[in-house]
């Protein structure tokens, strides 16, 4: 101990210790960072894995041509594959968001697991992008910057204050209701009729095709669809700003999690969605139950093309999801128990999950007649 320091060993001690204690806790800051990364690594996998697992299963077939047993293999591992990418998402924005979490920058990381918890729709919606271009070799690499750019952003953490921009409670109340509302039409006019429609698509094409031209009529209509569409894009916008503005920034259940981690999945499937069927209808091509199943160019005529097996799968189940803990929260406000809304809320998403199943068996042609 130098001459000059007039305090106690014990104190000199203690000072030291806190220096190493601040050492090592810059180093913690940076492993917490570099560990909030995984969702989006994760992410960045996803397409690398979905190889992985086309050629194996081409390996073990001895042909890239689906038959028999492989194809509910590769229906199942890929939606297997798809849902572990979620899981991981699901994990960290569940643990971000609860109420003992105490990183002051945990909402952005929040907003990246969110995002890599679309992952599935996402890497179909940068797919279908690249072949509007005209350029699908980018699609990878523009899907690797993606996410590096989303780990780096974590990585480094954000500089601003969440405070400044936060919503006032009575504005995310204004803005959650014409959300809500705005969701109502679009069930009405589209998404509960569109979803009926492909579940007849389990008795077989032809009825499928045949209750598509009841309810063209209507979600085709020359004033229904601008309508519709503008209706889409305000369910889009309001719920970023609803998400990003108020949600994130706030502690959340676990149905409040999957509302709000379902809520960014049902925006990325809209879009990628509609890019991929306007694409279509822009080249002349009816996007009918042909369109799906056709046997040149399927959702699953080769075992290298599995990536649209999650993307129809998991989009009517986030879409049922969403809506039932939209509802679970209105049936809240209106002093139901917390209890009965849950069962509600686990008891509508358990139907999406049962009629999503029977749809994808449509769409890999499996018919009751």
């Amino acid at each position: 101990m130098n001459r000059h320091d007039i305090r106690s060993p014990s104190a000199v001690i203690a000072s030291n210790d806190a220096r190493a204690d601040d050492a090592l806790g810059l180093s913690a800051v940076w492993r917490h960072r570099l560990f909030l990364t995984i969702p989006a690594l994760c992410a960045m996998a996803y397409p690398a894995l979905l190889s992985l697992l086309s050629s194996g299963l081409v390996l073990a077939h001895g042909s890239a041509s689906p038959d028999g047993v492989i194809v509910w293999v590769s229906a199942i591992a890929a939606v297997t594959l798809a849902l572990a990418v979620m899981l991981v998402s699901f994990a960290f924005g569940r643990a971000l968001g609860s109420p003992h979490a105490e990183d002051p920058g945990r909402g952005h990381a929040r907003s990246i697991a969110h995002l890599a918890f679309a992952t599935p729709s996402l890497y179909v919606g940068f797919g279908n992008v690249a072949g509007v271009l005209h350029t699908p070799a980018a699609a990878p690499i523009a899907w690797a910057v993606f996410w590096a750019v989303a780990g780096m952003t974590v990585l480094l953490g954000s500089r601003s204050s969440p405070t400044t921009v936060a919503m006032a409670p009575v504005g995310h109340r204004r803005l959650a209701i014409a959300h809500g509302v705005s969701a109502i039409a679009i069930l009405l006019l589209f998404v509960g009729p569109h979803l009926v429609n492909h579940v007849a698509g389990f008795w077989n094409g032809p009825v499928h095709i045949e209750v598509m031209k009841a309810v063209r009529r209507a979600y085709r209509d020359d004033l229904v669809q601008p309508m519709l569409l503008a209706l889409i894009g305000f369910q889009i916008l309001t719920g970023t700003v609803l998400l990003q503005r108020r949600r994130i920034r706030v502690p959340s259940d676990l149905l409040g999690t999957v509302q709000t981690m379902t809520g960014v999945y049902v925006g990325i499937y809209f879009l990628a969605h509609m890019t991929a069927v306007f694409a279509a209808r822009y080249a002349g091509i009816d996007t009918n139950w042909s369109w799906l199943t056709r046997p040149n160019n399927s959702m699953l005529v080769s075992l290298s093309n599995l990536r649209l097996i999650a993307h129809y799968w998991v989009g009517p189940v986030a879409i049922v999801a969403h809506v039932a803990c939209g509802l679970r929260i209105v049936l809240l406000q209106h002093d139901l128990s917390p209890a009965m809304a849950n069962r509600i809320a686990l008891a509508l998403i358990t139907v999406g999950v049962f009629a999503s199943t029977v749809i994808l068996l449509a769409l890999l042609n499996v018919h009751i007649a």
